[in-house]
């Protein structure tokens, strides 16, 4: 399976130094965001494709599909997604086999860091939090938890309720340097205000 991680270069050198990158959770700024979230998403990761490797705490993030086709990330789009501007970064193509890799939607991972339920209909939706809301409070975390599952469910859908399937993410415990096929670097983009 061919993926890509886009990473400060900061990381490309301590690949080359070493040989491996794993997660460093003190540097990561979106675990802090929602440590619980992230947390559900290890627990998934070690339940689907085995336990990280000795010291490994989070995953490591790459893009499986974007806008729906299997292709590497457009960096004329991508250098204002990250940093602050004008900072060196480096997108890593790597090949990985399936059974090491956790493939979600990207969309919908944003139901999992914000604690909602998720449905794929409105109706659905309507029926689960009718169920949701007579739930006592210790309860009504593992019905959600139980609904998102399917953010691994990446097959494509486009229905008036959801989409699914068109931005797939892909987490795996570590990127070795023998895993590594290419390698584009790029200066983030910074914007002007008036």
């Amino acid at each position: 399976m061919i993926l890509w991680t886009i990473q400060p270069v900061e990381i490309w050198n301590i690949i080359q130094k070493t040989g491996v990158y794993r997660c460093n959770p003190a540097k990561s700024s979106m675990a802090d965001l929602s440590a619980e979230a992230y947390d559900w998403l290890v627990r998934n990761m070690k339940e689907r494709i085995g336990p990280p490797p000795e010291g490994v705490e989070y995953p490591v993030w790459a893009w499986y599909m974007q806008e729906g086709k299997h292709k590497k990330p457009d960096l004329r789009r991508e250098r204002w997604a990250y940093g602050a501007g004008n900072e060196s970064y480096v997108c890593i193509e790597f090949e990985i086999t399936s059974d090491q890799v956790l493939l979600s939607d990207f969309d919908l991972w944003h139901f999992v860091l914000n604690d909602w339920y998720l449905s794929e209909t409105e109706d659905e939706d309507d029926q689960m939090y009718a169920i949701f809301d007579t739930l006592p409070s210790d309860e009504r975390r593992k019905f959600c938890e139980e609904s998102w599952k399917g953010i691994f469910d990446v097959t494509k859908l486009d229905n008036e309720w959801m989409r699914r399937g068109y931005w797939v993410q892909a987490t795996i415990w570590e990127l070795r340097k023998e895993m590594i096929r290419d390698a584009r670097f790029f200066v983030t983009g910074k914007y002007k205000h008036n």
